[in-house]
């Protein structure tokens, strides 16, 4: 049995857009495309081997039942003697003053709102943090036409030069951040540090 939060299989990286929308796989998943293609396709193939509940969450796990809310509803109580977690990315978010007016997004809403609504959460945007996934998003919102006024690096330049050995392990993680910020400063996007 899969359950699934979503309408469609593909988890937070991978999410599906809306079967009416029609952005094409590179646009919505850039170098990881393939990726997403083939769980898709792998999904699609195993769906009639298995018992899959899309838009169902589970709000309770104890004593070898999963309490589920379905389409909003209160729905099934399963039994089960194995189950995976498996909750997807998370944003790391550290309150700092205005982060809960309207208008502030998180990096991963920001990037759910790209991906499954097909929408940007303005027409300018400022992105602030740290890590890949601020320079992925800022790179994934102005190619679809949003203004990214600035991008804002949080931590400082001598924290990324101690992180660089070990990205080096990982070349191709490695080559896509060089690639995203090379892109947005051949395209004038500020990047400020720090």
């Amino acid at each position: 049995m899969l359950l699934d939060e979503a309408s469609r299989g593909g988890g937070q990286i991978y999410r599906q857009q809306p079967a009416n929308f029609r952005r094409s796989a590179k646009a919505l998943y850039g170098f990881e495309a393939d990726k997403a293609r083939a769980l898709h396709n792998t999904l699609e193939q195993l769906r009639e081997q298995i018992d899959y509940r899309p838009e169902t969450l589970v709000w309770n796990a104890e004593q070898q039942v999963l309490d589920t809310l379905q389409q909003g509803r209160l729905a099934d109580r399963l039994a089960f003697d194995r189950v995976i977690v498996a909750t997807g990315a998370t944003d790391r978010v550290l309150p700092i003053p205005g982060w809960t007016l309207p208008g502030v997004y998180t990096l991963g809403a920001a990037q759910i709102a790209l991906k499954f609504q097909g929408c940007a959460i303005g027409e300018r945007v400022v992105l602030a943090g740290s890590g890949p996934l601020l320079y992925l998003v800022a790179y994934q919102y102005a190619k679809a036409g949003a203004t990214v006024s600035a991008v804002l690096d949080t931590s400082p330049f001598s924290a990324q030069v101690r992180a660089l050995p070990r990205l080096l392990l990982q070349p191709g993680t490695f080559a896509k951040g060089l690639y995203y910020r090379a892109w947005l400063t051949r395209k004038g996007v500020p990047v400020h540090g720090g």
